[in-house]
């Protein structure tokens, strides 16, 4: 059997070579998990008002299970409201009502499309909270509802002066009804003496 020549010798080991460096090169790639690409807010961005909810995007569609985010307020709070949902490549998770101004931070971890969990966080800055206002607390009801102290004191005063007056009112009728009364009773009884006069004197001159 001849002995290949020097030049195929050569030109076989080139080939190997070529192919496992292509191999090599393909192993990073084939190994990669998937990234966070972008969110929303955006990592280390500040916004006007808190937002209802928080998306994530990934560079490929995570897989459902295992998906979890934790969203803290200012204040140490969780606001984190329901499950996230996947939507495609995104990963959202709405908030709580209440969401007080400053600066909060979204801890997620997610299952990769390669099986692989990976996980990260990003924050963000809010310059307004955003919060549902208790009922029956506007200090402008309280205040137009509850009567002011000199309103009080007036109604106060006001209320017995009127039973005297009245009072007064009834003692002077009583008192001129009295006083027609005995005037007709004197006027009777001159009209009576008069008339006794009158017959005493007729009976003398007869």
């Amino acid at each position: 059997m001849p002995l290949p020549s020097p030049a195929r010798a050569l030109a076989a080991l080139g080939a190997a070579a070529a192919l496992a460096a292509a191999s090599l090169a393909a192993a990073p790639a084939a190994l990669a998990h998937d990234s966070l690409s972008t969110s929303t807010p955006g990592d280390g961005t500040t916004v006007t008002n808190a937002p209802e909810a928080v998306s994530l995007g990934f560079s490929e569609a995570p897989l459902e299970l295992g998906v979890q985010v934790v969203v803290t307020a200012p204040d140490g709070s969780a606001v984190a409201q329901g499950s996230p949902t996947v939507v495609g490549n995104d990963v959202v998770q709405g908030l709580a009502p209440d969401r007080p101004a400053g600066t909060y931070t979204v801890d997620w971890r997610v299952t990769s499309s390669d099986g692989h969990p990976i996980q990260g966080r990003v924050a963000f800055t809010a310059e307004s909270g955003v919060g549902a206002s208790p009922a029956g607390t506007s200090p402008s009801a309280s205040t137009s509802a509850s009567p002011s102290p000199e309103a009080s004191s007036s109604e106060a005063t006001a209320t017995p002066s009127t039973t005297p007056a009245a009072a007064e009112d009834d003692g002077g009728s009583e008192i001129s009804g009295a006083t027609w009364a005995w005037t007709i009773a004197a006027g009777a009884a001159g009209a009576a003496m008069g008339v006794l006069l009158v017959r005493a004197r007729r009976r003398s001159g007869s």
